[in-house]
């Protein structure tokens, strides 16, 4: 067994024992604690984060992964839902909430908006148990959801609208593809422009009726799955 593999079983060992959200000692305190040099302790850890064991955080250090949260496609549950579902607390942290006109006709002709109408876009920080998970723009009917505004956007936009507007929420359509964060998004995420990210655009309407969401969302490709 080479040295970096008898290190990464220690680091394993080490990171199982401390618990997801732990921070690993650094390079150099390794090196020393295993009488090793740093490039074969940063080779451990290299090939513990392939494996998704751990995750680094450009800044602050190496921590011990959590587990990922899977949301099933099939059914349309909600981000809330599906932390829920795995057992994290679920939050958000609002970035934007405004009422504004369609960006361009693509945007105009899916929302129905006629001349000077507006829609409601929502920009959030999506959390599980206080950490960053996801980033989302959510761009809203403004017609459908009269005064969304004077609501509280930190907690399920879904929850919001079935509770609050009496509205059954029927999905219409899922995007998903892996893109690498923008400098913005990987520093909202906590994250490395090179870590992978996984992009779903979802839009559903209200059932039977108009046309109610088109949400685009990028989440930490280390934290977050779907399941088809």
């Amino acid at each position: 067994m080479h040295k970096y593999e008898r290190i990464r079983e220690a680091i394993a060992a080490m990171a199982a024992e401390a618990g997801p959200g732990a921070q690993i000692p650094p390079e150099k305190e390794l090196a020393q604690r295993f009488g090793a040099s740093t490039m074969t302790v940063r080779r451990a850890l290299q090939i513990l984060t392939e494996s998704g064991l751990l995750h680094g955080v450009p800044g602050k250090g190496t921590f011990v992964a959590r587990p990922r949260v899977t949301k099933m496609t099939r059914v349309s549950n909600s981000f809330t839902e599906a932390l829920q579902a795995s057992g994290r607390r679920a939050g958000s942290r609002l970035i934007s909430a405004t009422l504004r006109p369609p960006v361009d006709e693509a945007e105009r002709a899916f929302f129905d908006v006629g001349e000077g109408g507006f829609v409601v876009e929502v920009r959030r920080v999506r959390l599980g148990d206080d950490v960053a998970i996801g980033f989302e723009a959510a761009v809203l009917n403004a017609a459908v959801l009269p005064q969304v505004l004077g609501h509280d956007l930190t907690g399920s936009l879904y929850e919001l609208i079935e509770q609050r507007y009496h509205l059954e929420i029927e999905r219409t359509g899922i995007i998903v593809s892996a893109r690498l964060p923008t400098e913005s998004e990987a520093r909202v995420l906590e994250v490395a422009r090179t870590a992978p990210c996984l992009q779903a655009v979802v839009t559903s309407r209200v059932a039977g009726g108009p046309n109610l969401e088109r949400t685009v969302a990028l989440y930490r490709g280390d934290m977050y799955e779907l399941a088809l």
